[in-house]
Formats: C-alpha cells, structure tokens, sequence
C-alpha cells in the first residue's frame, strides 16, 4: 500500500538525518554523565535574522577548538555528538538554519547558507572559548552547509553531501522526482512535518509537475523555481560553492548515495589545488535504510565512519599527533570499498590506475560480452508514461534503497535485458560506468536507463549500479546515445552472472519522461514511445565497465 509505504520513507529520511550519523558508526557518548555547560544563543545574521545556537562547553574555563554544525533538522539532534566533543576538549556549536525550528526567517533551501554560515564561522570565532580553530561536522544538508563556508573552516568532514545541488536535483539531465519531492515537501514547513505518504505518491503523477507542490502541501517557491530552471544556470551557480576550500578535507561517500558523482566531483576539484591532506572514502552505503540486507563484511571490513571523521577534527583543528587511517582503511588517498570482496582498495588517484575501462558488448538471444556481434540487428519495446518502469532501491532518498531484490521487475515488457554467461572467476568493476547506445524512437524526446546487475546462484538479482540520460532524436535514422551509469566498487562473484538491463524510466527515482520535449516545469501532453536498441559492426551498443586488475 503506497500510502504506508512512503510514510515511512518520510519518517526514515527526517530521522535518519537528524541522527547526524549518517554512514556508519555509533554516536557514542560514553559512560556516566558527560559534565558541559550549555548555553542557548540568538545569533545575528547580518540582515538582522537571529538564529538559534546551542553551544556546548566543557566545564574547564579554557579556549577550546570549536565543532561547528548548522541544520534544518533541529540542532537537538546532536546531543550525542556535542557529548563527545565535550568529553575529548572541543567546544560544540549547533545551530537552526535559517525559518527551521528556533530561528528567525524563512527557510529556502541552500540559499542562505553561505553567508549565514559566514557569520556563524565569525562569531564562533569571536567568542572568548574559541581558540581560533573550528572544523565542520554533519552529512546530507549539513555536509553542504560546510561546503557552503568552507573557506572560512579549519577543517571539514563532508559526509553523503555536495557542494553543488543541481548534480543531485538534475543528475545527468534527469530530474530527481522523489527526492524533491520528498525532501522539498517534508522541510517547507519550520518542523519538517510531512501531511502523509499517500499524498506525495500522488504528487508524482500531477502534471504539469510545477503544480504539484500547491495540490499537495502549499505553493512552494523553491519547488517552482527548480522546476524552472532545469538547466546549470545563474540560479544554480549562486548557491554552489565547489572548489573554494581551503583547509583539509575528509569527504565520506556512499556507492549507492544519492550525492555520489557530485561528491567525486568536489574531491577531484579539491586534489586540483595539489593538496595531499584530504581523504575520500567511498563505503558500501546509501541515504537510507537499504533494501537488501548486508553487511559486508561488518565493521571490521567497512569499518566506523564515525570514529575517522572524529580522529579527522582531533588531528587537524586540536592538533593530536595521531594516525589517521587505521585498519581497515588503506594509508592513501582514496579508499574505494569493493562490495561482495568486502574489503577496501586503497590508491592516489581517480579512477584507479589499476581499472582497465573495458566494453561489452550486447547483442541477440540476451547476449552481453566482450565480442562484439558479427551480425546487425535490433531489439524493441515499448515505454508508456503512464506505467512508468519503477526502481527497486538504488541511489534514492528514505528507505529500501540501496542493495534490493530485482526480481518484480523480471515480467515487465518495457524493457530489454542482457546477461553474461555464468562467471569463472571474481569481476572487479571499479570506477565509472557508462554506456554508448543506438537508439531510435517515434518519439522526438525521451530517456534511456541502464540499469547493471548482479545475479545470484540462487536466482536473487541485486542491483549494482543505475543511470540513465534525456535523449533528443534524429529526426530520422539511429541516434547514438552516451549514457552515464554512474561509479561502483563492486565484485561480481564466481558462479554469478552479470546482467545489463536498458529500460526508459526508473520512477520515481527520476522523472518520467511524457516524451513530448515539453518544458519540465510545464509539460502535460503524455505520449506512448516505441524504443530501437541496435546493436552489431555498424551501431556497437556497448556497457563500458572499469575492471579493476590486481
């Protein structure tokens, strides 16, 4: 039933980030009572707006190097974690966004979070406890109000976040329905209640979707102005800040995170500036509760986050002389987990200089390989908006996302598959995935998903990696198409097979495309595609997969 179903994804989601603790983990506070002084401030921000801050201090009157966190979850939340800073010698300072909670004004998501955050940095400085140190905590929204500031921080531990919103709205081109929706409808009020989740599943099939907002919670100015401008425009670039960083950076991600590609993304502008202080590690999480239980491995192999990102701050803005990586994180710059081999690749550089980017080809009766067909051909089906093909777990928001159960969709007709042959020996794939497609349509607009699989002995498919791109087409003849899959870390094992399946929507993960080439924030006029996948000498339709050689 929808409506319990994606309730629950909204009480996921809002309790997920207000734990703070976002991959991984324990918040531990430790044994006993921890012995702080809290005091409650009304910040100024420089229009006059006064936020809601709570400041922990340790009882020892002393200047202390500052924990800084902004939220539009509530600053509550981070008891837990102002705890623990107290109790190892930093002063912890959480503070309402802007219209959230305690604070004065309006909330607008990602507007603002700059220059409050500027002054925020300013004042924590200021104040006669601050030693003049301060680092960066939180992940999702919180990651990005560091991002936001972070050529005024000592020290940032990004975790699931961006710098860069549009990547996460518009991945590819592809407009990220459920998570706006989900997301933008849950924070437009100053406490994040949401009505219920059988009205946001309506509001995905509302059309023009700029209307969707007022049927469901109110008329939401941020709702229509990403609808509107659905192209990186001047709007976007005034509300992302990557590249401006100046201190070291621990940037935690997740292979099946929603902000995954924006987050490689703001690493690699970092290592730009030669810095070899920062760290990415990319671990087997999502922005979630997952879908298909597993653990890999435990924290022995996956390790805890949590704890690095802590020896992070103590290092860099208190000074500890410490060894940051620990087992079973690799001492390099990258650490890249490899799923079902359950155990990190260490390296210097992105992607590995060991990933070797190697096509397969597809062609008939399900053939997916390394030899490219000798014989044209051409496989077919059909793509009904009003029936849009629904993702199962995957890079979405809320819960069962991440690793899930591929099997419901095994009967639906709107879609073509490919399979290898049943595997011999362990297949690494490290790195970004793509795909080169030839396509035709009789619609003039419209996607093409490809979504990587991994299926079982036991005939369980689980999800690897998902992607897709919005296709205008030739007016007549084959269109060749470049499709971004996105990046895994993954170990297709012996006695599996791997599995490529090309279908025209993955709802409500994104959009589904109406394949008229209206305008998003307008578009009503539904129309049925017929989809064209060729493939052999002529069009070498083809997944690129990045086959890590050890």
């Amino acid at each position: 039933m929808k409506t319990t179903k994606y309730y629950f994804s909204i009480l996921i989601l809002l309790g997920f980030v207000l734990s703070c603790n976002v991959i991984g983990g324990e918040n531990q506070p430790g044994a006993g009572k921890t012995d702080y002084i809290l005091k409650k401030e009304f910040v100024p921000m420089d229009d006059g707006i006064k936020l809601a801050t709570d400041v922990y201090l340790p009882s020892a009157g002393e200047k202390f190097p500052c924990i800084l966190a902004r939220t539009p979850y509530n600053k509550d939340g981070f008891k837990n974690d102002a705890e623990w800073a107290v109790k190892n010698g930093f002063v912890f300072v959480a503070q309402d966004c802007r219209g959230k909670f305690e604070s004065e004004g309006q909330f607008y998501p990602f507007r603002n979070e700059r220059h409050d955050g500027l002054a925020a940095v300013k004042w924590v400085r200021n104040q006669n406890w601050c030693n003049g140190k301060i680092g960066g905590w939180g992940g999702s929204y919180v990651g990005y109000t560091q991002w936001a500031d972070s050529d005024a921080l000592d020290a940032v531990t990004a975790r699931l976040t961006g710098s860069d919103f549009y990547q996460l709205l518009y991945p590819d081109g592809l407009f990220s329905l459920d998570l706006a929706f989900k997301w933008g409808f849950a924070v437009s009020n100053k406490t994040n209640a949401f009505p219920g989740g059988d009205k946001l599943w309506a509001s995905y099939f509302i059309l023009p979707l700029s209307q969707a907002d007022d049927k469901t919670v109110k008329d939401l100015d941020y709702i229509n102005d990403w609808l509107e401008h659905s192209s990186y425009d001047k709007y976007w670039k005034a509300m992302g800040h990557r590249g401006i960083t100046k201190c070291p950076v621990l940037s935690l991600g997740g292979w099946y995170d929603i902000l995954l590609t924006a987050q490689i993304d703001d690493f690699q502008a970092l290592i730009k500036k030669g810095s070899h202080e920062n760290r990415l590690v990319i671990g087997p999480w999502c922005h979630g509760g997952q879908g298909f239980k597993n653990e890999y491995g435990g924290i022995e192999k996956v390790g805890n986050s949590d704890d690095l990102a802590k020896r992070f701050l103590a290092r860099y803005i208190k000074g500890e002389d410490i060894k940051l990586m620990q087992p079973p994180f690799k001492d390099k710059m990258y650490n890249l987990f490899i799923m079902e081999r359950n155990e990190y690749y260490g390296c210097d550089q992105w992607p590995p200089k060991a990933t070797s980017f190697t096509d397969y080809y597809i062609g008939p009766n399900k053939y997916i390989g390394l030899e490219k067909p000798a014989d044209k051909g051409m496989l077919e089906y059909t793509y009904d908006p009003a029936n849009p093909y629904p993702n199962k777990g995957g890079t979405a928001l809320g819960g069962n996302v991440g690793p899930a159960l591929q099997n419901e969709n095994l009967s639906r007709a709107d879609q073509v598959a490919f399979e290898t042959g049943v595997l011999e020996s362990p297949l690494i794939l490290l790195g970004p995935i793509s795909a080169t497609l030839y396509v035709s349509s009789d619609a003039p607009c419209t996607d093409f998903i490809v979504c990587l699989q991994d299926v079982f002995p036991d005939a369980n498919i689980i999800n690897i990696q998902e992607g897709g791109s919005p296709v205008k087409l030739k007016e007549s003849g084959v269109t060749k198409a470049e499709i971004s899959v996105w990046a895994t870390g993954y170990q297709v094992n012996p006695g599996h097979k791997l599995r490529a399946v090309i279908t025209s929507s993955w709802f409500p993960r994104f959009n589904r495309n109406i394949n008229s080439c209206e305008p998003i924030f307008s578009a009503t006029t539904i129309k049925t595609a017929h989809q064209k996948i060729y493939f052999g000498p002529e069009h070498p339709s083809s997944v690129t997969l990045p086959i890590l050689k050890l």
